[in-house]
């Protein structure tokens, strides 16, 4: 019998597998149900209602909407916006997971009774504690069970190949799981001499991929720009969106993360099966590095990912890849992954079992008024309208097109604004110089908003500027300021953004260390820019792969002899942002579009945090002066447009 093959039932055991099947589906079920918050303007808030708003107006996701979450990601999204899509929304976070949960547990029949158990009870227990987990461990179980069994029929084999191809377009990172599991599975079917499968498993998932894309409304041509696109945000989502975590949760990762290639290492070379064991371990390497960089690389909240991650595999790692071994030292490593996250929040851990049957007692008791979710949702969301009400802007847009920087969209939806938002909705991720190019050029044609909402927000302390750098040196003299209403000014479009590049001229460069101060002109007249190429050391390098890239800060003093440290994105620094003057609120934009600098910097340097500077060699730099945007400088607070 195949080592993946179902193990054989007695008649009188197929009705207790049936109870078990059912049980374990239902109660996972009710586990993972967790219906949309009401809607706010916040970062979280603003984006996943965004997602919603483009796929009820039907944007296109690679061009019109450029982020690494897909087409169908809205039906994850934890904020609505009322009515819009409701029955959509409701329908999938009951089927949907009662779907996902009737798969895996189908999938870990192979399994002995007590890792299926296992994995049940460790599944329903954190679950709950990051998102991504659920779509993980799905397409994790798919790729071992579902597509790597010898004895897979061709229609269960295109099943969960099409299955795949839809999880792959909710997120990007599902996407490089699911190529990463139809591709281990595409070369053990190689390696065991079956070309027509191996040809067989990787159409199902290309054509689940595209079918999928156009159900939901995408054009075909849109699907290379999208991968490409997302592909790019994830690149250097070390570089802009690092965050460091307390030393205690660093050590457990490490522990485990070495447990984990211990396994895998031990397993590559002691399965029988030797072509299972190239192409499992391979696949699960690549799935254990996905979830340590994304839980490593942002580490907040993000870690529980990869300590979620390895405790909900651990019961099946050694069952798929060791079928032969009935016990196995990796089995208790999911304690190791408990301890993580118990490390960085310990509440999670001693309140797990409470959070547990509160959520299952919860969905039991929603389920029933299901059908007055619509109502009581666009109550909801009135009510949130009301909150985030912007009577004077509103007025003074009417039916014109608005964006809004940086990333408060939700505030523009609320207001059931005519949206004309960038591809790149939320600046503070167009963090790279080809991202930022995607939003100018947009700004550059004629599909450019008639109104900008602007808001004095930023992301993880980055020097004001950075977020859409190359769109914000060009928008004075093409849109100027109207009035401020609770925080958020308005700018008004006067003529399009002429295209071309913009004339920099040079002021100095100089190649410094850090630490090494470097004094700003004062008096130019003109608007200064800063690039800055800064170059990390082999050490830092390596960091970099297989860690994150070391943070870098840039320390500026103002003409008062006050010191303040702000993040640098090494990526944008490289083409630049604006140093002089600060943009650090809307007023200090709305002046420097009227020709004037409420707030220019004395000198700077450049810093590490946390002695991250050992990790960085040296750093270019060059100042360089606008012509196009001449600024009279004056007192910082002194003469700011009114509000």
């Amino acid at each position: 019998m195949d080592s993946f093959g179902p193990p054989s039932i007695p008649a009188g055991t197929r009705t207790l597998r049936a109870v078990e099947i059912t049980v374990l589906t239902l109660v996972t079920t009710l586990s993972l149900i967790a219906f949309t918050q009401p809607p706010d303007a916040t970062l979280d808030g603003s984006w996943q209602e965004m997602l919603g708003y483009a796929h009820a107006h039907g944007l296109q996701f690679g061009r019109e909407v450029i982020f690494t979450w897909g087409p169908w990601g809205f039906l994850c999204r934890r904020y609505h916006l009322g009515a819009l899509g409701a029955p959509l929304r409701i329908a999938w976070e009951i089927g949907g997971n009662l779907g996902i949960a009737f798969s895996m547990t189908l999938l870990c029949r192979p399994l002995p009774f007590w890792r299926r158990i296992t994995f049940a009870l460790l599944f329903i227990g954190f679950d709950w504690i990051f998102q991504d987990l659920i779509y993980f461990v799905a397409i994790t179980l798919i790729g071992l069970s579902g597509l790597m069994r010898r004895d897979a029929k061709p229609l269960s084999l295109a099943v969960w190949a099409v299955a795949l191809g839809f999880l792959s377009q909710i997120k990007f990172t599902y996407f490089l799981l699911s190529a990463a599991a139809v591709g281990a599975s595409m070369l053990l079917s190689t390696l065991r001499q079956s070309r027509v499968r191996s040809t067989f498993i990787g159409a199902s998932f290309f054509f689940g991929v595209l079918g999928w894309w156009i159900a939901a409304g995408q054009n075909p041509d849109h699907l290379y720009p999208y991968i490409v696109r997302s592909f790019q945000i994830a690149s250097a989502y070390g570089d802009a969106m690092g965050f460091g975590e307390p030393w205690p949760v660093f050590v457990w990762g490490v522990v485990l993360a070495i447990t984990c290639i211990v396994f895998l290492v031990n397993v590559w070379r002691t399965a029988k099966d030797r072509d299972l064991a190239l192409a499992g371990t391979g696949f699960l390497a690549f799935a254990f590095l996905l979830a340590w960089k994304e839980g490593f690389t942002r580490a907040d909240g993000h870690v529980f990912g990869f300590f979620g991650y390895a405790v909900m595999v651990a019961p099946l790692a050694a069952g798929f890849l060791l079928p032969e071994r009935r016990f196995h030292w990796f089995d208790p490593s999911f304690l190791i992954g408990i301890a993580g996250i118990g490390s960085f929040a310990p509440t999670f851990v001693t309140l797990e079992p409470l959070i547990v049957r509160q959520r299952i007692e919860g969905n039991l008791h929603a389920l029933p008024q299901v059908r007055s979710f619509p109502a009581s949702w666009q109550q909801q969301y009135v009510e949130a309208c009301r909150k985030e009400e912007l009577p004077l802007i509103r007025s003074a847009v009417g039916s014109g097109t608005v964006d809004v920087y940086d990333f408060s969209l939700g505030a523009a939806l609320l207001n059931g604004m005519n949206i004309g938002a960038r591809p790149i909705f939320q600046g503070y991720t167009a963090y790279t110089p080809s991202l930022e190019g995607w939003n100018l050029r947009f700004y550059q044609s004629d599909r450019a908003p008639d109104y900008l909402l602007w808001k004095g927000e930023g992301m993880d302390n980055r020097y004001p500027g950075q977020d859409d750098a190359m769109l914000l040196a060009r928008l004075p003299g093409s849109y100027e300021p109207l009035f401020s209403e609770k925080g958020f000014w308005l700018f008004h479009k006067r003529h399009p953004i002429p295209t071309g590049p913009q004339e920099q001229l040079p002021v100095l460069e100089r190649t410094v260390r850090i630490g090494e101060e470097v004094e700003i002109p004062q008096d130019t007249g003109q608007v200064l820019w800063l690039r800055a190429h800064a170059t990390p050391n082999t050490i830092g390098r390596v960091r970099g792969i297989l860690y994150r890239p070391a943070q870098l800060d840039l320390v500026v003093t103002d003409s008062a002899g006050a010191e303040r440290s702000w993040r640098v994105v090494p990526r944008v620094a490289e083409d630049g942002f604006i140093l002089a003057p600060k943009l650090e609120t809307g007023a200090d934009m709305a002046a420097l579009m009227q020709g004037r600098a409420t707030s220019w910097p004395r000198s700077f340097h450049f810093d590490a945090p946390d002695g991250q500077a050992e990790f960085w060699s040296h750093i270019d730099l060059g100042v360089f002066r606008i012509p196009s945007l001449p600024v009279k400088t004056e007192n910082a607070g002194a003469g700011t447009p009114r509000g």
